[in-house]
Protein backbone atom coordinates (compact mmCIF):
# COMPACT_ATOMS: atom_id res chain seq x y z
CA UNK A 1 0.00 0.00 0.00
CA UNK A 2 1.40 3.61 -1.36
CA UNK A 3 1.15 5.73 2.16
CA UNK A 4 2.29 8.49 0.22
CA UNK A 5 -0.94 9.38 -1.55
CA UNK A 6 -3.52 8.46 1.47
CA UNK A 7 -4.41 11.48 3.10
CA UNK A 8 -4.13 10.40 6.30
CA UNK A 9 -3.13 12.70 8.99
CA UNK A 10 -3.37 12.54 13.25
CA UNK A 11 -6.32 14.71 13.14
CA UNK A 12 -8.44 12.60 11.36
CA UNK A 13 -7.47 9.09 11.71
CA UNK A 14 -8.56 9.58 15.35
CA UNK A 15 -11.73 11.55 14.32
CA UNK A 16 -12.43 8.50 11.49
CA UNK A 17 -12.21 5.90 14.57
CA UNK A 18 -13.75 7.88 16.94
CA UNK A 19 -16.69 8.67 14.05
CA UNK A 20 -17.05 5.22 13.26
CA UNK A 21 -17.43 3.56 16.47
CA UNK A 22 -19.93 6.23 17.08
CA UNK A 23 -21.98 5.69 14.00
CA UNK A 24 -21.81 1.73 14.08
CA UNK A 25 -21.53 0.79 18.35
CA UNK A 26 -23.39 3.49 19.84
CA UNK A 27 -25.89 1.40 21.72
CA UNK A 28 -23.66 0.94 24.75
CA UNK A 29 -26.93 -0.22 26.86
CA UNK A 30 -27.05 -3.20 23.94
CA UNK A 31 -23.36 -3.97 23.77
CA UNK A 32 -23.18 -3.92 27.59
CA UNK A 33 -25.67 -6.52 27.93
CA UNK A 34 -23.65 -8.58 25.83
CA UNK A 35 -20.76 -7.83 27.19
CA UNK A 36 -22.04 -9.78 30.44
CA UNK A 37 -23.83 -12.76 29.21
CA UNK A 38 -20.63 -14.52 29.26
CA UNK A 39 -20.32 -17.31 31.61
CA UNK A 40 -17.95 -16.76 34.66
CA UNK A 41 -16.91 -13.37 33.37
CA UNK A 42 -17.57 -10.71 30.99
CA UNK A 43 -16.27 -10.90 27.10
CA UNK A 44 -17.18 -10.16 23.92
CA UNK A 45 -16.56 -9.60 20.25
CA UNK A 46 -16.96 -6.81 18.15
CA UNK A 47 -16.85 -7.47 14.51
CA UNK A 48 -15.52 -4.72 12.00
CA UNK A 49 -14.68 -2.08 14.88
CA UNK A 50 -11.83 0.08 13.33
CA UNK A 51 -12.32 1.70 9.67
CA UNK A 52 -11.24 -1.42 6.92
CA UNK A 53 -8.41 1.30 5.39
CA UNK A 54 -7.05 1.63 9.13
CA UNK A 55 -7.06 -1.49 9.88
CA UNK A 56 -4.96 -2.02 6.24
CA UNK A 57 -2.07 0.54 7.11
CA UNK A 58 -2.06 -0.69 10.31
CA UNK A 59 -1.65 -4.37 9.81
CA UNK A 60 0.92 -3.46 7.26
CA UNK A 61 3.09 -1.14 9.01
CA UNK A 62 2.96 -3.48 12.19
CA UNK A 63 3.91 -6.75 10.07
CA UNK A 64 6.62 -4.34 8.41
CA UNK A 65 8.62 -4.22 12.45
CA UNK A 66 11.86 -6.53 11.90
CA UNK A 67 11.73 -9.25 14.53
CA UNK A 68 15.12 -8.15 15.64
CA UNK A 69 13.19 -5.02 17.21
CA UNK A 70 10.56 -7.14 19.48
CA UNK A 71 10.65 -8.75 22.54
CA UNK A 72 11.03 -12.44 22.17
CA UNK A 73 8.79 -13.80 25.15
CA UNK A 74 9.08 -17.55 26.21
CA UNK A 75 7.59 -17.70 29.26
CA UNK A 76 6.53 -20.96 30.62
CA UNK A 77 7.08 -22.61 27.03
CA UNK A 78 5.07 -19.74 25.14
CA UNK A 79 6.06 -18.13 22.06
CA UNK A 80 5.50 -14.75 20.97
CA UNK A 81 7.08 -11.35 19.56
CA UNK A 82 5.77 -8.01 21.37
CA UNK A 83 6.64 -4.47 20.70
CA UNK A 84 5.17 -1.98 22.39
CA UNK A 85 7.51 1.17 21.04
CA UNK A 86 4.51 2.38 18.74
CA UNK A 87 5.60 6.21 19.21
CA UNK A 88 7.88 4.96 16.13
CA UNK A 89 4.99 3.70 13.68
CA UNK A 90 2.98 6.53 12.88
CA UNK A 91 -0.47 4.90 12.19
CA UNK A 92 -0.08 2.79 15.25
CA UNK A 93 0.73 5.56 17.20
CA UNK A 94 -2.75 7.16 16.36
CA UNK A 95 -4.66 4.59 16.64
CA UNK A 96 -3.70 4.11 20.19
CA UNK A 97 -3.88 7.80 20.63
CA UNK A 98 -7.91 6.96 19.77
CA UNK A 99 -8.23 4.04 21.73
CA UNK A 100 -6.73 5.94 24.47
CA UNK A 101 -8.87 9.48 24.29
CA UNK A 102 -11.15 10.33 26.72
CA UNK A 103 -13.87 9.59 23.87
CA UNK A 104 -12.98 6.21 23.99
CA UNK A 105 -13.24 5.66 27.42
CA UNK A 106 -16.07 7.23 27.84
CA UNK A 107 -17.50 4.62 25.11
CA UNK A 108 -15.31 1.83 27.11
CA UNK A 109 -16.68 2.54 30.60
CA UNK A 110 -20.11 2.38 29.60
CA UNK A 111 -20.24 -1.06 27.64
CA UNK A 112 -17.75 -2.57 30.62
CA UNK A 113 -19.91 -1.09 33.80
CA UNK A 114 -16.22 0.20 34.69
CA UNK A 115 -15.71 3.73 35.87
CA UNK A 116 -12.85 5.95 36.03
CA UNK A 117 -10.46 3.87 33.28
CA UNK A 118 -6.98 5.10 32.81
CA UNK A 119 -5.03 3.99 29.71
CA UNK A 120 -1.31 3.02 30.03
CA UNK A 121 1.07 5.46 28.06
CA UNK A 122 3.82 2.76 28.30
CA UNK A 123 1.95 -0.21 27.02
CA UNK A 124 2.98 -2.05 30.13
CA UNK A 125 2.85 -5.65 28.56
CA UNK A 126 0.91 -4.34 25.80
CA UNK A 127 1.25 -3.31 22.17
CA UNK A 128 1.64 -5.17 19.28
CA UNK A 129 2.01 -8.74 19.52
CA UNK A 130 3.02 -11.55 16.73
CA UNK A 131 3.27 -15.23 16.85
CA UNK A 132 4.38 -17.98 14.34
CA UNK A 133 3.43 -21.68 13.00
CA UNK A 134 4.69 -24.28 16.08
CA UNK A 135 3.88 -20.77 18.49
CA UNK A 136 0.84 -21.06 21.39
CA UNK A 137 0.34 -19.08 24.68
CA UNK A 138 0.41 -21.16 27.48
CA UNK A 139 -2.95 -20.92 29.85
CA UNK A 140 -2.79 -18.50 31.97
CA UNK A 141 -4.06 -15.46 34.26
CA UNK A 142 -2.83 -11.73 33.67
CA UNK A 143 -0.66 -9.94 35.64
CA UNK A 144 -2.64 -7.15 37.64
CA UNK A 145 -0.77 -4.37 38.96
CA UNK A 146 1.63 -1.98 37.58
CA UNK A 147 4.06 -0.84 40.17
CA UNK A 148 5.42 1.98 38.42
CA UNK A 149 2.29 3.83 37.89
CA UNK A 150 0.51 2.15 41.01
CA UNK A 151 -2.42 1.11 38.53
CA UNK A 152 -4.81 -2.28 38.79
CA UNK A 153 -5.90 -3.79 35.62
CA UNK A 154 -9.51 -3.73 34.81
CA UNK A 155 -10.30 -4.44 31.17
CA UNK A 156 -8.02 -5.91 28.17
CA UNK A 157 -9.29 -5.09 24.85
CA UNK A 158 -7.17 -6.75 21.51
CA UNK A 159 -8.28 -5.41 17.79
CA UNK A 160 -6.77 -8.40 15.46
CA UNK A 161 -4.93 -8.14 12.63
CA UNK A 162 -5.07 -11.46 10.84
CA UNK A 163 -6.40 -11.52 7.28
CA UNK A 164 -8.06 -14.92 5.73
CA UNK A 165 -7.08 -16.90 9.35
CA UNK A 166 -8.46 -19.96 9.41
CA UNK A 167 -10.19 -21.32 12.33
CA UNK A 168 -7.85 -25.00 11.64
CA UNK A 169 -4.97 -23.46 11.69
CA UNK A 170 -5.42 -22.97 16.08
CA UNK A 171 -4.64 -19.74 17.31
CA UNK A 172 -8.39 -19.01 18.89
CA UNK A 173 -8.26 -17.14 22.42
CA UNK A 174 -9.54 -19.79 24.56
CA UNK A 175 -11.18 -19.06 27.92
CA UNK A 176 -11.51 -21.25 30.77
CA UNK A 177 -14.09 -22.55 33.89
CA UNK A 178 -11.94 -22.78 36.85
CA UNK A 179 -14.60 -23.73 38.71
CA UNK A 180 -15.16 -27.12 36.25
CA UNK A 181 -11.72 -26.90 34.98
CA UNK A 182 -12.95 -26.93 30.75
CA UNK A 183 -12.60 -24.46 28.34
CA UNK A 184 -16.02 -22.59 28.27
CA UNK A 185 -15.41 -20.20 24.75
CA UNK A 186 -13.20 -19.12 21.77
CA UNK A 187 -12.56 -16.40 19.84
CA UNK A 188 -10.93 -16.93 16.59
CA UNK A 189 -9.05 -14.28 15.73
CA UNK A 190 -11.09 -12.03 12.52
CA UNK A 191 -9.26 -9.17 10.79
CA UNK A 192 -10.21 -5.79 12.37
CA UNK A 193 -12.27 -7.11 15.30
CA UNK A 194 -12.30 -6.19 18.73
CA UNK A 195 -12.23 -8.18 21.43
CA UNK A 196 -12.87 -7.22 25.38
CA UNK A 197 -12.69 -9.02 28.41
CA UNK A 198 -12.73 -8.04 32.21
CA UNK A 199 -9.74 -8.18 34.23
CA UNK A 200 -10.35 -11.48 36.62
CA UNK A 201 -7.96 -13.33 38.84
CA UNK A 202 -9.31 -16.28 37.81
CA UNK A 203 -9.95 -15.51 34.05
CA UNK A 204 -7.51 -17.93 32.76
CA UNK A 205 -6.85 -18.23 28.49
CA UNK A 206 -4.13 -18.87 26.52
CA UNK A 207 -4.05 -20.94 23.25
CA UNK A 208 -2.33 -23.98 24.32
CA UNK A 209 -1.84 -25.70 21.26
CA UNK A 210 1.32 -25.16 18.56
CA UNK A 211 -0.65 -23.63 15.76
CA UNK A 212 -0.39 -25.11 12.44
CA UNK A 213 -0.67 -21.96 10.13
CA UNK A 214 1.15 -22.06 6.97
CA UNK A 215 4.62 -20.69 7.43
CA UNK A 216 3.85 -17.07 5.62
CA UNK A 217 1.00 -16.43 8.00
CA UNK A 218 1.20 -14.94 11.65
CA UNK A 219 -1.45 -14.42 14.32
CA UNK A 220 -0.98 -10.59 15.12
CA UNK A 221 -2.47 -7.85 16.95
CA UNK A 222 -2.90 -4.58 18.90
CA UNK A 223 -3.17 -5.42 22.29
CA UNK A 224 -4.55 -2.50 24.97
CA UNK A 225 -5.04 -3.02 28.90
CA UNK A 226 -6.99 -0.42 30.72
CA UNK A 227 -6.54 0.49 34.82
CA UNK A 228 -8.01 1.81 37.88
CA UNK A 229 -6.13 3.79 40.55
CA UNK A 230 -5.53 3.14 43.83
CA UNK A 231 -3.94 4.00 46.81
CA UNK A 232 -2.76 0.50 47.61
CA UNK A 233 -3.71 -3.17 46.12
CA UNK A 234 -6.59 -4.80 46.85
CA UNK A 235 -6.02 -7.24 49.33
CA UNK A 236 -8.67 -9.38 48.04
CA UNK A 237 -6.35 -9.42 45.40
CA UNK A 238 -2.58 -8.95 45.80
CA UNK A 239 -0.76 -7.77 43.03
CA UNK A 240 1.41 -10.71 41.15
CA UNK A 241 2.48 -11.44 37.66
CA UNK A 242 0.93 -13.87 35.01
CA UNK A 243 -0.32 -17.11 36.58
CA UNK A 244 0.56 -20.60 34.81
CA UNK A 245 -1.53 -23.14 34.76
CA UNK A 246 1.99 -25.50 35.38
CA UNK A 247 0.21 -29.10 36.02
CA UNK A 248 -0.50 -30.53 32.40
CA UNK A 249 -2.20 -33.76 34.07
CA UNK A 250 -4.41 -31.93 36.45
CA UNK A 251 -4.81 -28.33 34.75
CA UNK A 252 -4.36 -26.65 37.83
CA UNK A 253 -3.19 -23.11 38.56
CA UNK A 254 -0.58 -23.02 41.38
CA UNK A 255 -2.38 -20.17 43.03
CA UNK A 256 -5.96 -22.27 43.60
CA UNK A 257 -6.54 -24.87 45.75
CA UNK A 258 -9.29 -27.02 44.38
CA UNK A 259 -11.79 -28.71 46.32
CA UNK A 260 -11.72 -32.76 46.28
Amino acid sequence: MDHKNTRITKVNIKKRILDHINENFSDTALLERQFREHPCYSKMEIENFLPADIVEMLAEELDNIPLEDCKHFTRKGSNMYEHNKLDETPIADQVVHALHSSTFLNWLQEVTDSKDLIPDPHLTGAGYMKSFKGDSLKVHTDFNWVEELRLHRRINCIVYLNKNWKEKWGGGLEFYDTNNKEMISKTVPGFGNLLIWSYHNLAYHGYPEPMTCPENESRKGLRLFYYVSNAEPDAKNPPHRSLYWFDDKEKLPYDIKWKK
